[in-house]
């Protein structure tokens, strides 16, 4: 599921096809910070030892798991940073999803909706539609927007829209503020999501200057 998903996600975003090898993909972002993202394709102790070994500052590393916590703390002995926020991958029949009627936009593989409020757009997403699976994608509504549903009528509207191309199931990965939304709707959680980035370089950087200090 996390390979089906991170096809739309890459879609979404507009990267290159993801690199595949024995123990990992990988996204090329060319982003500051982040240039490569790597997905294990197993949550193995000893292959995440060895991704999070390989890491450098600017790489980061994404491993699908049911034991958030337990991989958290793996990745920081072998030397990586994982993040705080452990998001979560999720999905859900999509004939099953609430349906709602919005502003819509097709472009090739993507679809994009827009809830536009006096003349303000107040919420916002996209799917990408690989096969019959619909990957949602950077769900937003404007604060000054907030509790008024508009972001179910985003999400009605993207499933709507989806099934009418033929897809049938949706997945997402979900931050820890959007996945008590996607709850509501009747999304499940299938596995957790837990990101860490390489350690920045220890060496000094020219004089005076000190060593290279942990991105913030």
């Amino acid at each position: 599921m996390m390979r089906r998903w991170l096809e739309g996600w890459r879609l979404c975003r507009g990267l290159e096809p993801v690199i595949e090898d024995d123990d990992a993909y990988a996204a090329v972002l060319r982003l500051p910070g982040r240039d490569r993202e790597l997905f294990a394709r197993t949550d193995d102790p000893a292959t995440v030892d060895r991704l999070a070994r390989g890491l450098t500052a600017d790489t980061w590393l994404t491993v699908t798991t049911q034991h958030g916590d337990e991989v958290a703390r793996r990745l920081a002995e072998a030397g990586a940073q994982p993040f705080e926020e452990q998001k979560t991958l999720m999905s859900i029949e999509l004939r099953d999803h609430p349906r709602a009627s919005a502003e819509v936009e097709t472009v090739g593989p993507l679809e994009y909706v827009k809830v536009v409020v006096d003349g303000v757009v107040a919420a916002r997403g996209m799917a990408a539609i690989v096969g019959t699976d619909a990957v949602m994608h950077d769900i937003h509504t404007d604060p000054a927007f907030r509790r008024r549903g508009l972001g179910s009528v985003v999400m009605g509207t993207l499933a709507a829209r989806a099934l009418d191309r033929g897809a049938r199931t949706g997945l997402l990965m979900a931050t820890s503020d959007g996945y008590h939304l996607y709850r509501k709707l009747g999304w499940s959680a299938e596995a957790t999501m837990v990101t860490a980035s390489g350690a920045p370089d220890p060496r000094p950087v020219g004089g005076d200057l000190g060593a290279v200090l942990a991105r913030g």
